[in-house]
């Protein structure tokens, strides 16, 4: 298997064979957390244009999304996997606080953020994990009509340069999109990190990339592009992913750390928590276009 890892829309642009896309903060981290609450169909759209005239081909939609640096005019929530109600992972109600991880969930050292010292999470996979307690019945069977730049621009991107498969991927399913890689056995895998605004490189998208890559290979996740500053002088198997994860909070992951209360209706602290616990899900996020020609995506289940 020939494994490229490409970086922002400009790579999704030499996108070949089977296409990971991957978006950890937020859009494809949000996604996920919608379809373990329930929801059938994600319909992924640029703007509130392509929203509208998604919503006249499939009524009856939620519409969830931002544009800009705020909740799109008309959504029910922004692009925040707390806001949308899917805020407890793992049978615990995230209040944001680094102190919210016990002493018998830790692993060797501490990580440094924005209060202080904190035990990171001890990596366990989606084996036995339990995954969102959403607001009771909010997405259960609903199509979802989600507004996302970044996200929609990367799926265009790879169509456009001839992508035999494209799937979606976070740190929240990264393992369940290495094991669908395997199933599917491609001759060239493309995994794109879309980064900030398909723009520029961001250390959580490329070490999500450099992650499954390991998983495949069996090699180890190292590059200053992808390891934050306390840890770059290391080099780490993928079984450590939760603690690498874990110390984006201090590199990669600050903008959830502004305690300005506007910030925070936009970028939620818990975000950052959500969009990081690594393997919760055991599924991967399936794009396809559906008998009018709409993009859509769906969860794919792997089996363990």
């Amino acid at each position: 298997m020939k494994i490229r890892i490409l970086k922002t829309i400009e790579g999704a642009k030499e996108a070949e064979g089977l296409t990971v896309l991957i978006d950890v903060f937020r859009a494809f981290s949000l996604e996920c957390y919608l379809f373990a609450s329930g929801a059938r169909r994600i319909y992924p759209v640029k703007d509130l244009e392509e929203a509208r005239t998604v919503n006249t081909a499939h009524a009856d939609c939620i519409l969830i999304g931002e544009e800009g640096e705020a909740k799109a005019e008309g959504c029910l929530y922004g692009d925040s996997p707390w806001q949308t109600g899917a805020g407890r992972v793992a049978g615990r109600c995230y209040d944001g606080k680094p102190d919210i991880f016990t002493e018998d969930n830790i692993l060797d050292g501490l990580a440094v953020g924005p209060e202080g010292p904190f035990y990171p999470r001890k990596h366990k996979g989606f084996d036995g994990t339990p995954g969102c307690a959403p607001v009771p019945g909010l997405f259960e069977g609903k199509g979802i009509i989600h507004l996302t730049g970044t996200g929609s621009s990367g799926i265009l991107a790879a169509e456009a340069a001839g992508a035999d498969e494209i799937i979606a991927a976070s740190l929240v399913n990264a393992e369940a999109a290495a094991k669908y890689i395997l199933t599917r056995n491609p001759g060239s895998l493309s995994l794109v990190a879309l980064g900030k605004g398909g723009l520029e490189n961001s250390k959580e998208d490329t070490l999500c990339a450099k992650y499954i890559e390991s998983l495949l290979t069996g090699g180890t996740i190292m590059g200053v592009d992808a390891l934050p500053g306390i840890l770059r002088t290391r080099i780490f198997t993928s079984d450590k992913i939760q603690l690498i994860a874990d110390a984006l909070l201090t590199d990669g992951g600050v903008e959830f750390f502004k305690p300005d209360p506007e910030w925070q209706e936009v970028y939620p602290r818990e975000d950052f928590f959500l969009c990081t616990a690594c393997d919760l899900f055991d599924f991967t996020i399936r794009i396809k276009r559906d008998e009018k020609g709409i993009l859509y995506a769906e969860p794919v289940s792997v089996s363990m």
